[in-house]
């Protein structure tokens, strides 16, 4: 009987679908909305699919390599994070001057991203499902006010992707640093400004606290997608049952993220405003100018790259046949 017992233990053992998924992101709500993903996943299919998430065991630039050697099944994060392996990518993160989270997600749902998406992520084998959106960055951190153009030229400030490129076309001299290292950076002087995430995420990390002035819309990320990322042989390996649980999931996630995030950020304005931090709109004259040189920036890179164009084609005829895209970024 204890045989008997044993083995049926280890038979139902073997009918667990076990995966190995790497958090790029950030733990607070982009890394929970990665283990409320995997928690739905399991939920759906009874225990018969497990996914363990691993908080950046595997770094952004490895992920590639990590997914295709099996050490780890998938990937929880947003396109934007293999922009070293394909600058294609970096769009489907959210782009400046671009839709609210409702309208990125109807674009990606709707529009033809995802499709585009696909397009790209093919080229390396690989699948995505988008799973998740997340309000708007604010704008930046400056330990001075900016007042005119002038204000940026020369002006060392951590940013990242598309962002950084408009923002060296107005002279910004932009780094890209990782999370822990902004705060050190901008009390030392290294940097004098920095855009990293959602006010909520940027006061876990005390930027407040080194850099008193904060401006407003987010305009060089309205939205943040999340994105969960597998071999495409992963995918097909999967039964019809497990398809449709990670299907499922991404949609309830997507869900979780949109209600979830936007009262977040509203406290964190408000803690801000409490502490003393000084809250800025932008200056026109320099929200026009970073207008016209993002369409420079989108303008040379769809040129290098037909696949970036067709996604790029796809957005702008989405917003065509909807009307004018939703792009303030503001997020109180």
């Amino acid at each position: 009987m204890a045989i008997s017992l044993t083995s049926a233990a280890a038979s139902a053992d073997e009918d667990i679908l076990r995966w190995r998924m790497n958090s790029l992101l950030y733990p607070k709500l982009f890394g929970e909305a990665g283990s409320y993903f995997a928690a739905e996943v399991e939920r759906r299919t009874g225990g018969s699919f497990l996914i363990e998430v691993q908080d950046r065991m595997v770094l952004d630039q490895d992920s590639f390599g990590a997914l295709e050697a099996g050490l780890i099944d998938a990937v929880w994060g947003s396109a934007g994070h293999h922009h070293r392996e394909d600058p294609a990518l970096a769009i489907f993160s959210g782009f400046p001057f671009g839709p609210d989270p409702e309208g990125f997600t109807a674009w990606m749902r709707e529009g033809g991203g995802a499709e585009a998406l696909d397009a790209i992520y093919a080229r390396h084998a690989l699948k995505s499902f988008y799973c998740g959106v997340l309000p708007a960055e604010g704008g930046g951190w400056f330990r001075a006010p900016v007042e005119t153009v002038a204000d940026l030229d020369g002006l060392p400030m951590r940013a990242f992707g598309y962002g950084a490129l408009t923002l060296r076309a107005l002279g910004v001299v932009p780094y890209e640093l990782p999370a822990a290292d902004i705060r050190p950076a901008l009390e030392t002087g290294l940097v004098a400004a920095a855009e990293f995430s959602l006010p909520s995420i940027d006061a876990d990390l005390g930027l407040h606290e080194a850099a008193g002035h904060l401006y407003l819309p987010g305009w060089q990320q309205p939205a943040t997608s999340l994105e969960l990322l597998m071999p495409r042989r992963r995918w097909t390996a999967l039964s019809y049952d497990h398809r449709s649980a990670i299907e499922a999931a991404c949609v309830t996630t997507l869900t979780w993220s949109l209600e979830t995030a936007q009262p977040q950020q509203v406290a964190a304005l408000e803690r801000f405003r409490n502490e003393g931090v000084m809250i800025h709109d932008w200056p026109e004259e320099i929200l026009a100018r970073l207008r016209e040189a993002w369409a420079e920036v989108i303008a040379e890179e769809t040129v290098r790259d037909p696949l970036l164009a067709a996604a790029w084609e796809s957005y702008l005829s989405h917003v065509e046949s909807r009307g004018a895209a939703s792009a303030q970024g503001y997020i109180d």
